[in-house]
Order: structure tokens, then C-alpha cells, then sequence
């Protein structure tokens, strides 16, 4: 996620997606996309996997939660 979780644009990036789309991505929400048929979407970085506002580095806990 070092590549691409970046604060560019405040608090969110843009992504482009398979369908030729783009919209403005949440920096915590890039932990909530499927990557890879393998990559667990609801994993322990997201709200349904349990994660804390402390758990995140400082920079990002005042970031919109997804």
C-alpha cells in the first residue's frame, strides 16, 4: 500500500478501475477494494475486520473510516 496510499489530495487519491472509470478513493478505503481474487476486502485494516482509529499511524487517524 506504500505506492499508493498517499496523501495527494487531502485525504484521498484517485483511482482508475477496470471499467475505464476514475473516482476519488478514501486513503482507508484503498484497504477495502479487491486487489487480487486473493486479497480479503473486510480484512483487520477495515471497520468490519475490527480496526481502531489508534491503530492507524498519526497521520491518517483523523481520515474518514470505511
Amino acid at each position: 500500500m506504500g505506492s499508493f496510499c498517499v496523501p495527494r489530495h487531502g485525504s484521498y487519491v484517485n483511482a482508475l478501475f477496470m471499467d475505464w472509470s476514475v473516482r476519488p478513493v478514501g486513503l482507508k478505503e484503498l484497504w477495502t477494494l479487491k486487489w487480487h481474487r486473493q486479497y480479503n476486502p473486510c480484512g483487520k485494516w477495515t471497520k468490519t475486520g475490527g480496526v481502531q482509529s489508534e491503530d492507524w499511524p498519526p497521520w491518517m487517524r483523523g481520515f474518514r473510516d470505511y
